[in-house]
């Protein structure tokens, strides 16, 4: 490689790795994708009882469903707290819904789920506090920053397509508590070139995991009686100027090339 070429080509490695090291800024929600955990999230939620009647089908009961939504309040990313992914004061809050249950297997006092379908919309939001006993707290930031839909897989537990595997150590009567987990595909929202990446399992671009128990105190005015945790993990990707940094290297580096060439 001649001089000129090992310049240009040093220039635009130097540039692409210090573009890729700086930190991203969606809509006031900031991380760096070149983070250790990147990308991890942690959150709080709450959501709807998914118990049968008491003739054990479901949907007789006042209250009771068999479509898993509910909402919450993203509390960590990336090994960050909220006033460091949120500089400006910000909240990042999700909404979800459309989880139907397609397969009850009981298991002792508990049960194995399958979910099929569902969704997640993240929000950013600076005006009103995120209040765990009113949903409209978690869904005001007008146009979704991130938007996913469930990834299905094939279950050997249930033999089906799933979006959601979930195993309850309790379950029935409005006892519900468990662990449940599944993949997510990005479809839309202001962070979607960032997180499109289908590099987790199956090629979806996003792995949750959730754990969900009884609200002591029983249902928040909203009518949801469980509340826990979701964790979400994936791949991030730089801003497009980054990529852009790279491309204009590169050219730089082939430009050189034809010249030393005439």
């Amino acid at each position: 490689m001649n001089k000129a070429i090992f310049s240009a080509a040093a220039l635009a490695l130097s540039l692409s790795a210090s573009a890729i090291a700086s930190p991203v800024n969606v809509g006031g929600v900031v991380w760096d994708p070149d983070s250790f955990f990147d990308f991890t999230s942690n959150s709080n939620l709450v959501e709807d009882l998914l118990d049968a009647g008491a003739d054990g089908v479901f949907g007789t009961a006042d209250d009771v469903v068999d479509t898993l939504s509910g909402f919450g309040l993203v509390t960590g990313l990336n090994g960050t707290n909220q006033s460091t992914f949120c500089p400006s004061g910000c909240e990042l809050t999700f909404e979800f819904g459309g989880f139907e249950i397609a397969s009850v297997i009981p298991d002792g006092g508990g049960a194995r789920l399958g979910f099929t379908g569902g969704w997640i919309n993240f929000y950013v939001d600076s005006s009103t506090a995120y209040s765990a006993l009113d949903k409209s707290t978690a869904v005001d930031g007008g146009t979704p920053w991130l938007s996913l839909q469930a990834h299905e897989t094939f279950s050997g537990i249930h033999g089906i397509m799933t979006s959601i595997d979930a195993t309850l150590s309790s379950y029935g009567a409005g006892t519900d508590a468990g662990l449940g987990g599944g993949l997510l595909d990005v479809v839309g929202g202001a962070a979607m070139g960032n997180f499109d990446t289908d590099t987790q399992t199956d090629g979806a671009d996003w792995v949750f995991s959730t754990s969900f128990q009884p609200i002591p105190s029983g249902a928040t005015p909203d009518g949801l009686e469980l509340f826990g945790t979701a964790d979400f993990r994936g791949s991030s990707i730089p801003e497009p100027s980054s990529i852009a940094i790279l491309g204009l290297g590169l050219l730089g580096l082939a430009g050189a090339s034809r010249r030393r060439q005439k």
